[in-house]
């Protein structure tokens, strides 16, 4: 039996795989020029505008506070370690003078540090990622989630000296904090005499 490839179709009637139109008038859409449509008609308006309708949670309230820039505006984070994950945070953080806040939980290993947020409270809005220094600061780029064109660059330091995301500096001696170590087990791996 011989099988033939079918086309796949946009709603227009246009084939998307090879940008034919169904007609044969040309004027067909090919996948990369449906993406830019797509892309277009979205926007490129920055997601960093006004966050989304969450509100600052009460248990958060207490969690010590990081300052910076994401783009030009200013943002202030609530972050603390997560308790049932090492070397890890959640909290929340706010753009600007606003009151609504975006949902934070990221991680850190060797001066990497990874973080996702989320204006919604269920999706990912967008990830930080960047490196720690020897004073704890987080510089960085942001990407939004929904349109990874969209990148800017966040810097975060601790206010207050209480710092969640240990500094990072991989000189001997240097003195510099690190996460505690996780905890032994109670299992023991000897064999009984």
């Amino acid at each position: 039996m011989l099988s033939l490839p079918i086309a796949a179709r946009a709603a227009d009637g246009a084939v998307v795989s090879t940008g034919q139109a169904v007609d044969g008038q040309g004027g067909g859409l090919g996948i990369n020029d449906a993406i830019r449509a797509g892309e277009a008609k979205r926007g490129t308006s920055l997601s960093t505008g006004s966050a989304g309708p969450l509100s600052p949670r009460p248990e958060y309230a207490k969690y010590p506070v990081y300052t910076g820039t994401l783009g030009d505006k200013p943002v202030r984070l609530r972050v603390a370690p997560k308790t049932d994950t090492r070397d890890s945070l959640q909290g929340e953080y706010s753009i600007g003078d606003g009151k609504s806040v975006r949902l934070l939980s990221g991680e850190w290993e060797d001066g990497s540090f990874l973080m996702e947020e989320s204006d919604d409270g269920t999706r990912v809005s967008g990830n930080w990622e960047g490196q720690i220094d020897q004073q704890g600061v987080v510089r960085g780029t942001w990407t939004d989630a929904l349109n990874p064109a969209i990148i800017l660059p966040f810097v975060i330091r601790p206010l207050g000296g209480f710092l969640v995301i240990p500094p990072f500096d991989n000189r001997q001696g240097s003195g510099a904090t690190y996460a505690p170590p996780s905890p032994k087990s109670s299992i023991s791996t000897e064999k009984p005499r």
